[in-house]
């Protein structure tokens, strides 16, 4: 599992007693091992993963400089479908926002749980390359 660096972040926060650190590892670790509608159903884990994701969009705020463009798309694709967001579809001329739809477009079909946890490995690899405040 490539979240270590995650997970060490979430024990050194004050989030880390209201997020059950084991049912999120087991989660993340399942949705991750699993195809593209691949999702738990124990309702400890799913909780915990949802804790999780939101964890890690607090965390993202924290790099201590911005990714490049590939892993923002990347992260505003796994984002939106992680919370079951649908961006409007933009005109020709909006190229930043087709930029943005084509990135969820391509993921639009996975589950929310592996969105989430695809999220959550995103911010893990970011805060290995880049590091936190």
């Amino acid at each position: 599992m490539a979240v270590e660096s995650f997970f060490t972040a979430l024990a050194a926060s004050s989030s880390a007693g209201k997020i059950n650190a084991d049912a999120l590892g087991a989660a993340v670790q399942a949705v991750l091992a699993g195809d593209d509608d691949a999702t738990v159903a124990d309702a400890e884990q799913t909780a915990a993963l949802k804790a999780g994701f939101e964890y890690a969009t607090e965390l993202v705020k924290t790099l201590v400089t911005d990714p490049a463009n590939d892993d923002k798309l990347k992260l505003y694709a796994y984002f939106k479908r992680a919370r079951d967001e649908q961006p409007a579809e933009p005109s020709f001329y909006q190229l930043e926002s087709k930029y943005k739809y084509n990135a969820w477009k391509e993921i639009s079909h996975i589950s929310q749980q592996r969105a989430q946890a695809l999220y959550i490995e995103k911010v893990s690899s970011l805060v290995d390359s880049i590091g936190t405040k």
